[in-house]
């Protein structure tokens, strides 16, 4: 109740906001875009543990207008290699694998309990006829390289004989599990995968895109999905063909996410025509422990935006934003980038960016805009609300 009643006040057009002393008329702010983050619940947690500064923190730095801002697409995911588990007794018979392009990288990395394994117990084959081992690096090597390898781990690039067909790798010797991964450096066969955010609030859904190419060109793929929490945790998630082709992976990230830290994934598990490929994108999850509330205030002779915040959590948050202004051509460029900081209790706060009137260049001035605005969770270390267009005034 309290919090829609505060909706309905902010919106009237009689609103104020009240700011250093400074009266200034509350308007709202730019509608969400697609592509934008705005929590539509909030979530109430314990205060974060650890030392956290309390004290308030706010600065701002000039924008060169000509350059271009960092692009923050989400991560394309390419893939040319897959993952499998066998047994031993399956890798002592011998494990097919199919292969697209000469040179293919083989790792065997056997589990816990497992037999490790040695360059000389393996052999591969194709049609019936010995494929070369090019060369063969063990765990400790590895290692030393910078890679986590287990021991027992052998990593095969094959030479001659190799290329587009069905492989047969064997080790006579195998007892136990291992995961088989196949890399193919050369290969024109792709799979493609792309989460439409980088970040996401539990609760909320999220869409993945799928995809392949086969020697640049695009090809039908044939895909299943898993998601899984940074403890590991897994669920199967839906597949369905995309319209204009592909395919993608719609889910709802689940509303009692791990507060576990690192990112989740969605892992999919592809076909591109007769080869497997497997591919992983990864995104951060945060509960939504608070959000602007959805106005703001301006002392536009000073640059000054102020920012109501609903706070269902204490923490310390954090708001961002980049101003933009008019350039003598009409077109908006930016010229400055602010940030707030400040701890809050439960309820209701506020955060200020001061934009510097000497970081606007001669011939640039009003209208402004806020884009690039975000409110982050500093003490949990989570963005919880985006917008691309923030404010215009």
């Amino acid at each position: 109740m309290r919090t829609s009643i505060l909706r309905v006040a902010a919106l009237a057009a009689s609103a104020t906001l009240f700011v250093a002393g400074i009266a200034h008329a509350a308007q709202p702010l730019l509608p969400a875009g697609a592509s934008d983050q705005v929590p539509t619940r909030l979530s109430v947690l314990p205060a974060p543990t650890g030392a956290i500064e309390r004290n308030p923190v706010a600065f701002s730095w000039a924008l060169d207008p000509d350059a271009e801002l960092s692009d923050t697409a989400p991560f394309l995911a390419e893939s040319r290699e897959y993952w499998m588990t066998v047994e031993g007794s399956e890798l002592a018979r011998g494990v097919p694998l199919q292969m697209t392009a000469p040179g293919a990288l083989i790792r065997v990395s056997p589990a816990r309990g497992s037999l490790g394994l040695r360059a000389g117990d393996f052999s591969v084959s194709m049609a019936g006829r010995k494929v070369g081992i090019a060369r063969a690096t063990d765990a400790e090597t590895l290692r030393k390289a910078g890679m986590d390898a287990s021991t027992g781990t052998q990593v095969l690039r094959l030479g001659d004989g190799s290329g587009a067909g069905r492989h047969v790798l064997r080790a006579a010797n195998a007892r136990g599990r291992y995961v088989v991964h196949v890399f193919e450096p050369a290969s024109d066969r792709v799979l493609f995968a792309r989460a439409d955010r980088n970040h996401a609030l539990a609760g909320t859904p999220m869409r993945v895109s799928i995809g392949a190419t086969d020697a640049g060109r695009k090809a039908p793929v044939a895909s299943q999905a898993l998601l899984v929490a940074p403890d590991g945790s897994s669920q199967s998630v839906a597949v369905h063909d995309a319209v204009g082709g592909g395919q993608e992976a719609v889910f709802t990230v689940p509303a009692t996410a791990s507060q576990a830290k690192g990112l989740w994934e969605l892992q999919v598990f592809g076909d591109v025509g007769d080869v497997p490929r497997d591919a992983r994108t990864a995104f951060a999850v945060a509960q939504p422990t608070a959000r602007f509330s959805g106005i703001f205030g301006v002392d536009a002779a000073n640059l000054r935006v102020s920012l109501p915040v609903e706070a269902a959590s204490p923490g310390r948050y954090e708001a961002r934003g980049t101003l933009y202004a008019t350039a003598s051509d009409g077109s908006l460029r930016p010229v400055s980038q602010a940030h707030a900081a400040a701890w809050m209790d439960a309820g209701d706060g506020m955060l200020v960016l001061q934009f510097a009137r000497a970081h606007v260049p001669a011939g640039y001035g009003a209208p402004f805009e806020v884009r690039q605005l975000e409110l982050n969770d500093q003490g949990r270390m989570a963005p919880i609300e985006s917008r691309t267009r923030g404010a215009r005034f």
